[in-house]
C-alpha cells in the first residue's frame, strides 16, 4: 500500500533558518501530494506549542490534521501515540510513514507496525562537546 499520512516527531525538524533537510522535503511533498500530517512531541503542549509556532510561525494549524503533545511512546494499545494519531487521521498502520530522528519513536512506529523514515539526527551546536585527546611525552 502507498503512503496515505505522514506522523512526524517535532524532532525531526531543524529550527527556522536552517537549511531543509528530510522532514522538511518530506513534508513540502506531503503538502504538494495533499496527504495528511500529523505531529507528535514527547514535550508538554506549552513547550510543543512554543516550538511549533517558533518552527512554523501561524501556519501548523493549517499543516497538521493531528498534533499531539506529551506522547508517551512506551505506552501500548489504544493509549500508545502512534494508534491516537491512525485512529484521528482514520488510516490504517501500513497505510501511514512516521518520520522522526528519535529512537523511542522509532521503535513505537515499528510495534505499530508503521513504516519509518528516520531522517538525520539534529545537532544543535550547543550539544557539540569538545574531545581532548590525551597528550603522550617521550
Amino acid at each position: 500500500m502507498t503512503t496515505q499520512a505522514f506522523i512526524f516527531d517535532l524532532s525531526a525538524f531543524r529550527t527556522a533558518g536552517v537549511p531543509a533537510d528530510d522532514a522538511d522535503r518530506l513534508l513540502d511533498k506531503a503538502i504538494e501530494d495533499g496527504l495528511p500530517c500529523a505531529l507528535i512531541s514527547e514535550l508538554p503542549h506549552d513547550q510543543a506549542g512554543e516550538q511549533l509556532r517558533h518552527r512554523f510561525g501561524d501556519t501548523a494549524h493549517h499543516i497538521f490534521s493531528v498534533v499531539l503533545t506529551g506522547a508517551d511512546f512506551e505506552a501500548r494499545g489504544h493509549k500508545a501515540p502512534y494508534s491516537v494519531v491512525l485512529d484521528q487521521l482514520g488510516v490504517q498502520p501500513d497505510a501511514a510513514l512516521a518520520v522522526t530522528t528519535s529512537p523511542r519513536a522509532i521503535a513505537a512506529a515499528r510495534t505499530a507496525r508503521i513504516g519509518v523514515q528516520a531522517s538525520k539526527p539534529v545537532v544543535m551546536r550547543k550539544d557539540v562537546r569538545k574531545v581532548v585527546m590525551p597528550v603522550t611525552r617521550h
